[in-house]
């Protein structure tokens, strides 16, 4: 973006010269020769305008995607199924009419919405889901019998 900056900055410079120098050419052939490359200038000139005008088009969209899952995220709240398992859940008071369900966590970090889908219940009683973003699979429901490994820093007494 800042070099398509520069290179209209510079090429209104030019053509600011060229046109300054117009007044004192008397000949008209070198007259016309100055007016095509000031004429060359300025389209130079415009061309890196629509650039940088593209380029704040495609920010700003850009910007309102995360203004939006911002304002989305802020509808599901992280929950342990246990076993290490989570899942982002719908706040009911933020359904809107929407029915309640699941999207995956890793997709959630990541800034995409992807809703888990029921796929079986397994033997140990356990619904299994499946994420249709990164086809990871979830078993939900009952806590498994291992429990979480403890996290300690190494570096602490």
């Amino acid at each position: 973006m800042a070099a398509e900056f520069l290179a209209g900055l510079s090429a209104v410079k030019t053509a600011f010269d060229i046109a300054k120098g117009l007044k004192e050419i008397n000949d008209t052939a070198t007259r016309n020769a100055a007016v095509i490359e000031l004429q060359e200038h300025i389209l130079t000139a415009q061309q890196a305008q629509a650039a940088l005008v593209d380029c704040i088009r495609d920010l700003e969209k850009e910007v309102a995607g995360f203004e939006a899952w911002k304002a989305e995220k802020q509808r599901y709240k992280l929950v342990d199924y246990g076993g290490g398992t989570f899942a982002y859940e719908l706040k009911p008071e933020a359904a809107d009419g929407e029915p309640g369900h699941r999207i995956c966590a890793a997709c959630y970090q990541k800034g995409h919405k992807s809703i888990l889908q029921f796929d079986f219940r397994t033997q140990n009683s356990q619904d299994r889901y499946e994420c249709p973003g990164c086809q990871a699979t979830f078993d939900l429901g009952t806590t498994q019998s291992r429990p979480m490994p403890r996290i300690t820093n190494r570096w602490s007494p």
